[in-house]
């Protein structure tokens, strides 16, 4: 149960954090569980699912769970191989039993899609052209603005 905020000195076009990837496994019975740490991880509230590039599948030595259909900017659908991961996010929260699908990108390792997201309560503001983004999980309350 934690809470993340960002600030950014200009108004960003993304929001990038670190987080870790665990291999899926028990967490409580205190087993060794391998895990890699990802500097830059993508927050997208457009992608379903999140996302796993090759080099995590590599490092983390994952077995393909099956396959999955994306479609995406890009014409027609993809199949791309499904993994089974916990997700560890700079809120100190671990969001378990993840399935995510592997993508191929040279700027991100992780996608935290909305399979992620709709765990908690998720805010970017930009005032005077300084972007603030915050993410609490679990959610506690509705954020409205004024209508």
């Amino acid at each position: 149960m934690g809470a993340i905020t960002r600030r950014f000195q200009e108004k960003v076009d993304c929001i990038v954090t670190e987080c870790y990837v665990y291999a899926a496994t028990n967490l409580t019975r205190g087993d060794s569980v391998k895990r890699v740490k990802i500097m830059r991880s993508l927050w997208d509230t457009g992608a379903s699912v999140s996302l796993i590039s090759a080099r995590v599948v590599k490092v983390l030595g994952l077995t393909s769970i099956g396959k999955s259909g994306v479609s995406g900017y890009n014409e027609g659908i993809d199949v791309k191989d499904t993994f089974l991961i916990h997700l560890g996010l700079p809120t100190g929260d671990i969001v378990t039993n993840i399935m995510a699908m592997e993508f191929e990108s040279d700027e991100y390792d992780v996608v935290i899609g909305m399979d992620v997201i709709c765990n908690g309560d998720l805010a970017i503001t930009n005032k005077d052209d300084k972007t603030t983004f915050s993410f609490r999980i679990p959610s506690e309350q509705e954020i409205a603005f004024s209508e």
